[in-house]
């Protein structure tokens, strides 16, 4: 499952991150009330996105740090699913970060890489690294690459180099792996802040030796004005071929909220604004059932 949670912030102050705004004194009075709620309810959609066989491999954005990983694995809805931890603080401007968490009774993680993201002239952006993990699944090895790429905060024409960037430095390092462990199945995704024909994925299609499996629903997990469309993805290489592969967007009704503006539903945020509105996020989890092919 790739899921971005949206500024889960731990309600105490970091010194080293922009969450003034999300503690109990701040704007959004953030309190340590509203923040155990979040977490439960996030631990509410792992419990219920696949039938309550909560997914084996869990790819996370927007987490503050390792403090909220272990709230959430440690809750009570899920300490008995035995979820380890992956995770570093990355350069990210608003100490956001990416993580993996995994079931440790399903997959044996055997190695993990966080790939900075440097501009031509080799200065590192101050963006979510990718993390990579290498995992033993069902006696396969699978890799598994989770992104966070640069929003399109400030414009989208003026941010679409830094996401191009970020595609072309995963998909290298996809072909890499391909083309040295040929038997390994591979899954890169997240959000991507691009929707399906931008430049940015094209190249992953196109450029790359990446797959990109979209929900057989047409349904997207993230609404803009009035307009569904999907910035959360997800590609397979190497063994994980498409037709071995199934994407859904499940649309659990405690997610959503009549559409006050537009019309339908959309996301039901923590915040709209400044105002409290007791969500999780403005995305919508994004899950991948696959088999791989002996």
């Amino acid at each position: 499952m790739f899921y971005n949670v949206e500024n889960l912030f731990h309600p105490s102050d970091d010194p080293h991150a922009r969450d003034d705004d999300f503690t109990p004194e701040g704007e959004r009075r953030w309190t340590f009330y509203r923040y155990n709620k979040k977490i439960s309810e996030i631990c509410k959609v792992i419990l219920a996105v696949n039938s309550w066989d909560p997914p084996s491999i869990i790819c996370l954005s927007e987490i503050e740090n390792l403090r909220v990983l272990e709230d959430i694995v440690d809750h009570p809805l899920l300490i008995n699913h035995n979820y380890g931890i992956l995770h570093r603080d990355s350069p990210d401007h608003r100490g956001m970060d990416v993580a993996i968490l995994y079931r440790t009774d399903h997959a044996l993680c055997i190695d993990t890489t966080w790939i900075t993201v440097k501009d031509k002239a080799g200065q590192r952006l101050h963006t979510r690294d990718i993390l990579t993990a290498k995992f033993i699944l069902a006696r396969d090895t699978l890799l598994i690459a989770a992104n966070h790429w640069t929003s399109k905060y400030g414009g989208a024409l003026e941010t679409e180099a830094q996401r191009v960037l970020q595609a072309r430095i995963l998909g290298a390092f996809v072909d890499s792996v391909v083309s040295t462990q040929p038997s390994i199945g591979i899954i890169a995704g997240g959000d991507l802040n691009d929707i399906a024909g931008s430049v940015p994925l094209e190249i992953l299609k196109n450029s790359y030796r990446l797959h990109h499996i979209l929900p057989h629903s047409g349904e997207s997990t993230y609404k803009y004005q009035g307009r569904w469309g999907s910035v959360d993805h997800v590609f397979t290489a190497g063994r994980l071929a498409p037709e071995n592969c199934s994407a859904f967007i499940p649309k659990i009704p405690f997610l959503l909220e009549k559409d006050e503006k537009q019309t339908g539903e959309r996301p039901r945020r923590t915040y709209r604004g400044y105002a409290y509105s007791s969500g999780i996020s403005d995305h919508l989890p994004l899950l991948l059932i696959f088999q791989i092919p002996y």
